[in-house]
């Protein structure tokens, strides 16, 4: 097992490769997260409580309702980033036959495949260094998105959330190098 940085591992199998993007960070920002998910539920829970066991909502039902609502929103995406940060991983295999990638965590999530030999092109995401994309795409507070883009023939897919350019880059040569393989011989 070979590694780029301190979040993706490669290996080069006999007939594939495969690659493991870890979604951790740094602890401090995970026990952030935490204290976040933590305060959200304390005022999601007195919201419902205040809304079904007192008369304070009485006029306005449908403000609490709408609350709720959204703090349920906010609770799902919030919950998802805190167990990406804390379980999540991407998982890569490429071999002669299909290209498949899966975020995943604890193991679950739907994988994406195609054809490998139907890669046209293998790069970065152009985000512009000032852009508002850029900064949100980097915080840690949120999923983010793939910083590479693989394009095949019928399909398009982001991978490596949250990576840095040079660790970006080096899985890139990684990936362009096997698939240039097996284009090579068939």
């Amino acid at each position: 097992m070979k590694w780029i940085g301190n979040h993706i591992s490669y290996k080069h199998h006999d007939d594939y490769l495969t690659i493991i993007i870890s979604g951790k960070t740094d602890s401090w920002k995970v026990n952030l997260i935490l204290l976040w998910l933590i305060a959200w539920l304390c005022i999601g829970f007195s919201m419902l409580y205040y809304s079904f066991f007192s008369n304070i909502f009485d006029g306005q039902r449908w403000y609490a309702i709408t609350f709720i609502a959204f703090w349920a929103y906010f609770l799902y995406r919030i919950t998802r980033v805190y167990l990406w940060r804390k379980y999540g991983m991407e998982y890569i295999k490429i071999d002669a036959d299909k290209f498949s990638y899966k975020r995943s965590i604890f193991g679950y999530g739907k994988a994406n495949e195609f054809l490998s030999t139907n890669i046209k092109k293998i790069q970065l995401e152009d985000f512009d260094n000032k852009s508002f994309s850029k900064t949100y795409n980097e915080s840690f507070w949120i999923l983010g998105g793939g910083v590479i883009k693989i394009t095949s023939i019928d399909n398009q897919l982001n991978l490596g959330s949250q990576l840095n350019s040079v660790d970006a880059n080096k899985l890139i040569k990684i990936i362009s190098t096997y698939t240039n393989k097996i284009k090579s011989r068939t």
